[in-house]
């Protein structure tokens, strides 16, 4: 490896030290929000760093077609000292800024989304509900009207029959009107709680 590519291979090891600082940074400021062990986080971390060792075996497959010697580590370990002096705090306060600006996008987003398509949603299944009551609750009024005036003429000559044999089955017409009346003041009942 000629001298020229060793240099590339150091600078290319001391930019990723950096980038590996500002990207841990990163990851710790978005994951301490959850610092209790879980699996998610142990395997969020192990996939972490096997992206980062890929990464900068790809940056050195670039740079000289992947040889990775101890001064190349040592670099990168370089890289990510001098992030740690110069650039940590500035980039910390980046950070947070850009955060806040993501989380305040995304709230903006949120409320609109739920004003513009969530709530006219909620108000439409609503008023599709009350629809569906009035339906049903006039369709019920037609049906009784019609019943009843269907099967007047039918009660009417059963009363009529009954008294003139001498009311036979009075006791159980009885029990089927009390049981009739129950059911029916149940459903007034349900459908007036609505």
């Amino acid at each position: 490896m000629s001298l020229d590519i060793q240099m590339l291979s150091m600078l290319a090891s001391v930019i990723m030290g950096i980038f590996l600082g500002a990207s841990l940074d990163t990851y710790i400021r978005i994951i301490r929000f959850n610092s209790a062990l879980s699996w998610v986080r142990v395997i969020s971390d192990i996939l972490f760093w096997i992206l980062h060792a890929l990464l900068f075996f790809i940056v050195l497959l670039n740079v000289n077609n992947g040889e990775v010697r101890f001064y190349l580590l040592l670099s990168l370990l370089l890289g990510y000292a001098i992030y740690r002096a110069l650039f940590e705090s500035s980039y910390k306060k980046i950070l947070d800024v850009l955060l806040g600006v993501i989380k305040s996008v995304a709230s903006t987003l949120a409320r609109i989304v739920y004003l513009l398509i969530l709530n006219p949603v909620k108000v439409l299944l609503k008023q599709l509900g009350y629809s569906v009551m009035i339906l049903i609750t006039g369709v019920w009024i037609i049906l009784t009207f019609i019943l009843k005036w269907t099967l007047w003429p039918v009660f009417f000559t059963l009363k009529w029959i009954d008294k003139l044999s001498g009311y036979p089955f009075l006791a159980q017409r009885k029990k089927l009107t009390e049981i009739l009346k129950t059911i029916l003041n149940r459903l007034r009942g349900f459908y007036k709680n609505k």
